[in-house]
């Protein structure tokens, strides 16, 4: 652990409040120097570890995400899984196995799919349609096709972004708060597709979800015209 990060045991939670037991002793004198001169409220992130193994569901959707790199590179599984191995040991301090025996969890595995998703999305790999995607990386999947404009369904580039679950109707996007519409990635032929099934058929079928912005993402992307 770095030394702004804790490991905690909760021992007692009553509504709003949540009282901790640091398993290590607190670094008062750095955070003496990192909050010297400040008088804002002094705040901390609290992260919920998941303790299970990870899932056959997450194994199955990182090697098929490596599968796709593979095809589209030629890079070997074996080598790829070297990197991708080592990313993630520079990022959390961990090693991670994905063998049976692997102690590793179900938050650790969410992680390195995360990793695996970025490089693809980074460097434009196509990928298969009918990714089986585990429930812990379902909102970054989705998340990352809108921010890059990748069709969420099939893989294209420049794909619409839709507002997913409720349509602007008549008003106009500039007079409109864009932060509280879902969005969806959708190449031409699928958000056609949308509006001609209707909405939950479309979900049922794709099993599409939508996907929250924020003003600076919004203006990013330029959905608000």
């Amino acid at each position: 652990m770095n030394n702004l990060s804790y490991l905690t045991k909760i021992t007692k939670i009553s509504g709003r409040k949540i009282v901790l037991e640091l398993k290590e002793e607190l670094n008062i004198e750095r955070l003496k120097t990192i909050f010297n001169g400040f008088d804002g409220e002094r705040q901390a992130e609290l992260f919920i570890k998941d303790p299970r193994g990870f899932t056959p569901q997450q194994r199955r959707f990182v090697f098929a995400l490596m599968q796709d790199i593979y095809i589209y590179t030629g890079e070997p599984l074996e080598s790829l899984k070297d990197v991708f191995y080592w990313q993630f040991r520079y990022f959390t301090g961990k090693n991670i196995s994905l063998s049976n025996e692997s102690e590793n969890t179900v938050d650790e595995v969410s992680t390195l799919s995360e990793l695996i998703l970025d490089f693809i999305f980074e460097n434009d790999i196509p990928f298969r349609e009918g990714y089986e995607i585990p429930p812990q990386n379902v909102e970054y999947y989705f998340y990352k096709c809108v921010t890059t404009r990748t069709c969420c369904i099939c893989g294209k580039k420049n794909a619409d972004i839709d507002h997913f679950d409720k349509a602007l109707g008549r008003r106009k996007r500039k007079e409109v708060d864009h932060t509280e519409f879902n969005f969806a990635a959708l190449c031409r032929t699928h958000h056609q597709e949308k509006h001609q099934i209707g909405l939950e058929k479309f979900k049922r079928k794709h099993h599409v979800i939508g996907i929250k912005l924020n003003e600076n993402e919004i203006n990013k992307l330029r959905i608000g015209g």
